[in-house]
């Protein structure tokens, strides 16, 4: 069902956050994220299955009519960012850019300015963004971006230059295409050896959507 590559893949199991808590500490990412009308993406709890979740990765495609598709115990899986926003309750609207490597080069992104707000304002571009510089309502909110929308392993000592741009995004209130960066963030997945398998919840949710048998393992 999936190549034998796939085998020894690792899974991220995807998590939920705790709003009841971060509501009594009185955190200010329970009002960042409610007002971009995001908070049911990180309430999703749900198991993952590791077989249907390698091969939901191995059998993804690429067409012109669709961002993304896949196949699951047969069954194609055919999927655009507002199929993804609504499966996921989060809007599709917002600025739509991704890089894995560089900076984003918009006419109305500073990243300048977004690394003077998130870093403070002696910061240097040319330097490695790390997260102990950060202030801790802006690490709590690195962590969350880091385990939820850009899910990725290995640490959360460095703040990569999509995480800060989407945490700049997310503080000052300024729209983000949440859909665009999970499905490209899966496409960076699939196309990396041995990077582990992200979305646990989100693919059984997906799944669920296209009324695939969960209980096939």
């Amino acid at each position: 069902r999936y190549p034998q590559a796939y085998y020894d893949r690792k899974i991220l199991a995807g998590k939920i956050l705790d709003f009841d808590f971060c509501t009594i500490e009185n955190f200010p990412i329970v009002g960042w994220l409610d007002n971009l009308g995001l908070r049911s993406l990180f309430m999703i709890n749900l198991p993952y299955y590791p077989d249907l979740m390698k091969e939901f990765y191995a059998n993804f495609g690429f067409s012109t009519s669709v961002i993304l598709s896949s196949s699951v115990n047969g069954k194609p899986i055919m999927m655009n960012y507002a199929t993804l926003a609504s499966i996921l309750d989060i809007p599709c609207n917002g600025t739509k850019a991704w890089s894995n490597r560089n900076w984003i080069e918009e006419d109305n992104f500073s990243k300048e300015e977004c690394v003077h707000s998130l870093f403070g304002e002696h910061a240097q571009l040319v330097d490695k963004l790390y997260s102990r510089n950060l202030i801790l309502d802006y690490r709590f909110l690195h962590r969350v971006v880091a385990t939820h929308i850009l899910p990725k392993s290995g640490g959360f000592d460095e703040v990569t230059h999509m995480e800060a741009y989407t945490m700049f995004h997310i503080i000052t209130g300024r729209r983000i295409n949440i859909p665009l960066l999970i499905m490209n963030h899966m496409k960076a997945i699939h196309s990396r050896e041995n990077a582990r398998l992200a979305y646990g919840n989100i693919v059984t949710k997906i799944l669920m959507h296209f009324d695939i048998e969960l209980d096939e393992e």
